[in-house]
């Protein structure tokens, strides 16, 4: 890889985000790092004022001169708008941030100086989760990590994928990567208008050989009640978003063979077939309001386990759960609705 004209690109991309994108540039701008910055921004063909609140924010602010924009005559969705990001980035690092969150003043300072002293190809740091109704703050969690550093082939995939918990969040923000990295590999996100970042993330973690998860609180992420990603508020919701978020845990489930002879074969099937749960789980939970109706064969579907039980059964690790998840998806459709709902109320998701 040649030398990069900067040391850091934060890459955002944005669509009709006048109301709130403004924090989240002024967040990049008044960064404490000290080394050359640009600022890309992807404004996905938004009809509303965002690249004026942009082009205001920039020229008022001292550093203003770093902000790039590229924009997309028609809406794209935001998986092509982050690959518009990949594939005009400058930077030896790459750092991703969505236009409705903000970043601490110290983020890029403390997560590039990881990166420089373990040679690192991914540095996460920890983040804030805020839910917001409207203008009001309904919850605040903390979703902080140890202060881990892996240096081997395997060690991030096995600690991300060694049990049922999750251990490594699904996202692609947060997250300072070496550009060259994501290059070399040619990873790329699917062309999806929301959860894009965990096919990514799947694809991601098992190619990283050095990394470094950080305590520090360096992001804030704000969950808006209303939003795609959120069931929460809305009076309806569509049987087509359902099969999509479907879609897109099935192919993560698919994803799990690619592991096999790895340590964390085992685990990562657990681990995709426990998201999957959780995605049903909160469909069903709001069954009453998804048009056409969400039928108990699809929820038997989704909960397909893609390995055979002949390979299964031969499993040293967590092979009782992965049984459990495989005769889920060998049931009579009402009959797997019935036990997943049982668990779910008993474990308080339903």
């Amino acid at each position: 890889m040649t030398s990069s004209p900067c040391v850091v690109t934060v890459g955002m991309p944005v669509y009709n985000g006048e109301a709130f994108v403004s924090r989240s540039v002024l967040s990049v701008l008044e960064q404490t790092f000290s080394g050359s910055m640009e600022f890309l921004i992807v404004d996905d063909g938004s009809s509303d004022g965002t690249a004026d609140v942009i082009r205001q924010v920039a020229a008022a602010h001292p550093r203003g001169g770093i902000v790039r924009v590229i924009r997309h005559d028609a809406n794209q969705g935001v998986g092509s708008t982050r690959n518009t990001i990949l594939d005009h980035a400058q930077g030896k690092y790459l750092y991703f941030l969505d236009s409705d969150d903000e970043i601490a003043p110290d983020c890029i300072e403390k997560l590039h100086a990881q990166a420089e002293r373990y040679q690192a190809e991914a540095v996460y740091g920890s983040i804030y989760t805020v839910c917001i109704d409207g203008e009001t703050v309904k919850g605040v969690e903390t979703y902080v990590q140890s202060h881990l550093v892996f240096t081997h082939e395997d060690e991030l995939a096995c600690y991300a994928f060694r049990d049922i918990h999750e251990h490594l969040r699904d996202y692609s923000v947060n997250i300072l990567f070496l550009r060259e990295f994501l290059e070399k590999h040619h990873l790329r996100f699917p062309p999806l208008r929301f959860h894009e970042d965990v096919i990514f993330s799947s694809t991601l973690v098992p190619l990283v050989t050095r990394a470094v998860l950080l305590p520090d609180v360096t992001y804030t992420y704000n969950i808006r009640t209303n939003s795609l990603s959120n069931y929460q508020g809305r009076e309806h919701i569509s049987l087509e978003e359902i099969k999509q978020f479907i879609s897109i845990y099935s192919d993560v489930k698919d994803m799990a063979q690619l592991s096999k002879g790895k340590p964390y074969y085992e685990a990562r099937y657990l681990r995709s077939m426990t998201q999957m749960f959780f995605i049903v789980c909160g469909a069903l939970k709001n069954r009453r309001i998804i048009s056409p109706r969400l039928t108990d064969g699809l929820v038997r579907k989704a909960m397909t386990h893609p390995a055979a039980l002949s390979e299964i059964i031969h499993f040293r690790r967590h092979r009782l759960y992965n049984l459990a998840y495989y005769a889920l998806g060998k049931m009579p459709g009402w009959l797997t609705v019935l036990i997943m709902t049982a668990i779910a109320k008993q474990k308080r998701i339903l």
